[in-house]
């Protein structure tokens, strides 16, 4: 990729932008993920199989995916800030309809609205980051903002577990929805200090912007890494469920595990990024995530070893998932802030479409292996696929 000229905005005025960014992403990833752990309360509930309710993944991510493509030339044309605070007052609406919904039909309509406005928050941040941002810094920033992510991954599984457990899912979605709604009020009264808008970009085609060699390079490692990574981490509490024969309180722990590899791999890129370069941390990232899908889904489950054993290697196996999971999306999410300088926006709108609709149809098919007792075949899957794209994008030189 060619890195072009990140528009001269001092650092200092671009992190209040940032902060307001990183805390309403973090409330979209808290809705995200928390129904990665209460999926199998949310079957019990509504009397279906984990892969019928799987629908409401699917769902919000075609929504999610498909959105992507309004808000990038949205965030071109009215700016990164504006558009996000608006969305999030939307979102938080949604999510609190989630959380109110009498039968699954109206969970899934819900799910579906939810994505329409959560879509806004995390690709338009990663498009500001690439404004403001130097490239040679920032993988380190992309670091930051996926440690913040990650760590309301933490939130998300380790009290949607406790909180679906001791009371109920729907307090989950509650919750979220009431804290979305008072960011909003937050962020409303508070004025960023932010740069003077530039002048609107020309108008690339969505389509002019595809064609270009690195775009579809990416869009396309990134396409099959939603199939693999995130759709297979919807069924994470369900197979853990089945794997290591755990309640929704000590999933939703296991699932915080991967939260907190991924927020420690997050930070370590500002060290990581600079000593082994994209490639090499791309494909160590790989095989880490790979290795831990396979450990998952065909390691020992270690039934009758004594307690801190048996309940400490899987959580020792989702660290190393969430690790792995963040040295190489770190790297595609770099490459994606940086897809075409002119259009950015738009750029980062189709790497996040082709995420989407990874992960709606990875969550589709490998519902129907999960729901076939077929866990092991999924968890392989998942392992040979990611593996795939990280010696792709580790074999992909940064064009300049």
């Amino acid at each position: 990729m060619n890195p072009g000229p990140s528009r001269p905005h001092a650092h200092s005025r671009a992190l209040n932008p940032l902060v307001g960014l990183f805390a309403l992403s973090a409330l979209t990833t808290l809705d995200s993920r928390a129904i990665m752990v209460t999926l199998p309360a949310i079957a019990t509930t509504f009397g279906v199989t984990p892969g019928v309710a799987g629908y409401a993944v699917t769902a919000y991510a075609v929504s999610f995916g498909v959105l992507q493509l309004a808000y990038g030339p949205l965030s071109d044309r009215w700016g990164r800030v504006t558009v996000v605070r608006w969305a999030g007052l939307a979102f938080a609406l949604a999510t609190l309809l989630s959380g109110l919904a009498p039968s699954l039909g109206t969970f899934v309509v819900a799910r579906l609205v939810t994505g329409v406005f959560a879509a806004a928050m995390v690709s338009t941040t990663f498009a500001h980051i690439g404004d403001t941002v130097p490239y040679a810094r920032r993988h380190a920033v992309v670091g930051q903002f996926g440690a913040t992510l990650a760590t309301a991954q933490v939130a998300a599984l380790s009290l949607g577990g406790v909180v679906a457990h001791v009371a109920t899912w729907r307090l989950v979605f509650e919750a979220i929805g009431a804290l979305g709604l008072a960011g909003f009020v937050t962020l409303a009264a508070r004025r960023f200090d932010t740069p003077a808008a530039p002048p609107p970009p020309p108008s690339l085609p969505y389509l002019t912007i595809l064609v270009m060699p690195d775009v579809w390079r990416v869009c396309g490692a990134v396409l099959v890494e939603g199939v693999f990574a995130f759709g297979g981490m919807t069924y994470f509490a369900v197979i853990a469920k089945r794997r290591y024969g755990v309640n929704d309180l000590e999933a939703g722990l296991l699932l915080g595990c991967f939260g907190a590899g991924a927020a420690l791999a997050g930070l370590s890129l500002r060290r990581l990024a600079p000593s082994l370069g994209e490639r090499r941390l791309a494909r160590l990232g790989a095989f880490a995530h790979a290795a831990g899908w396979l450990a998952f889904g065909i390691g020992p489950t270690f039934d009758g070893t004594p307690a801190v054993i048996a309940r400490g290697m899987p959580a020792v196996v989702f660290s190393i998932l969430g690790a792995g999971w963040v040295w190489l999306h770190s790297t595609l999410q770099t490459r994606g802030t940086e897809l075409s300088a002119e259009a950015r926006g738009k750029a980062f709108a189709l790497f996040a479409v082709s995420l989407f609709a990874g992960l709606a149809l990875g969550a589709a098919l490998l519902g129907r292996l999960v729901d076939g007792g077929h866990v092991a075949g999924a968890t392989i899957a998942c392992s040979a696929g990611v593996l795939a794209v990280g010696l792709w994008v580790g074999a992909q030189r940064v064009s300049g």
